[in-house]
């Protein structure tokens, strides 16, 4: 995915695009991984089907439908995926493209907007995991990997070799030996039953204790 400096969307202030996602012909495509859309996002945005943010353009050729004729608004959590992004949309023919100018943390700060329309958290690559954005009222979108529950809390599985980053509270973490499979779960360098030190009886109980959870969900 290349662009130009000259060739980008249309940047909008918070003011103008939070006028803009209100209006009737406007998608609102958002230009980040899935993991950060899960735990936030603007209110009806689209999800696109993809991993990573290399898959984007791929995801865009094979639904191109969604978008054609219409007003497209993308933004990111701090307006350079999407600087590329609404450039390659206008290489690609999407005339009508428009981008969240400084991304949604500035979104989140500017005084007059404050936020609206933006549900759950934001996800950011630092400690804090995801911080909030909407200062006018907060809803929780996350889902608990486990049990589909309310949840805003990230892990990342136990298994070294997956290392999947999964939404979970604490109480599951715990019960399900912080492992988004079975197989992540009897994985010989599980961090989790390392980090407690769990002998070989105790985790064979947890494993039992799982496999009658999943016998009562059928």
């Amino acid at each position: 995915m290349t662009s130009t400096n000259e060739q980008t969307g249309e940047y909008l202030d918070p003011k103008d695009f939070y006028e803009e996602m209100k209006k009737e012909d406007t998608i609102v495509l958002d230009a980040r991984n899935d993991y950060e859309y899960d735990i936030g996002h603007f209110r009806g945005a689209i999800r696109p089907d993809i991993r990573n943010f290399r898959e984007l353009p791929e995801w865009i050729k094979d639904n191109k439908e969604l978008l054609e004729g219409k007003r497209v608004l993308t933004y990111c959590t701090g307006g350079i995926r999407c600087e590329k992004f609404s450039g390659w949309l206008k290489e690609e023919g999407f005339d009508d493209v428009g981008q969240l100018h400084g991304g949604i943390v500035s979104y989140g700060k500017d005084p007059e907007v404050k936020g609206e329309l933006w549900d759950g958290q934001c996800y950011v690559f630092d400690e804090r995991i995801s911080v909030p954005i909407n200062q006018v009222e907060h809803n929780v979108v996350g889902r608990d990997y486990f049990t589909g529950e309310p949840c805003e809390r990230y892990i990342n599985c136990a298994n070294p070799d997956c290392n999947e980053q999964i939404l979970s509270s604490e109480e599951n973490e715990h019960f399900f030996l912080r492992s988004c499979s079975h197989e992540c779960r009897v994985h010989p360098r599980n961090r989790y039953i390392e980090e407690h030190g769990l002998s070989e009886e105790e985790v064979q109980a947890k494993m039992e204790a799982i496999e009658e959870y999943e016998k009562q969900k059928v």
